[in-house]
């Protein structure tokens, strides 16, 4: 099989560009690259961070809404406990009576 090589020395062969990665790795496109990713970190982070400070603001505020109802219906259900036993009582005493 024929190579395409011409026997010509290719850039990476000259003596200022020795190392063939300098070639394919644009160190200025690589800074703004980086730089751009820095900036998007930093933004989606601190959006991360307000939502999970917001989510753990709401749960708050369904947790405490929730004990508070659970204590209101157990509190109910403690008088209502309360007022069937009286009324039990009362209709014990009155059957006994006669």
């Amino acid at each position: 099989m024929a190579s395409p090589y011409t026997g010509t020395p290719s850039d990476w062969e000259t003596p200022e560009n020795l190392d063939p990665y300098d070639l394919l790795f644009d160190e200025d496109k690589a800074r703004k690259a980086a730089s751009a990713v820095k900036i998007f970190q930093d933004v989606s982070v601190g959006s991360t961070k307000e939502k999970m400070k917001e989510e753990g603001a709401q749960q708050r505020e369904t947790i405490g809404t929730s004990g508070k109802e659970q204590r209101e219906t157990a509190a109910q259900a403690q008088r209502f406990a309360q007022e069937d036993e009286a009324r039990d009582y009362n209709q014990s005493q009155r059957a006994y009576r006669y």
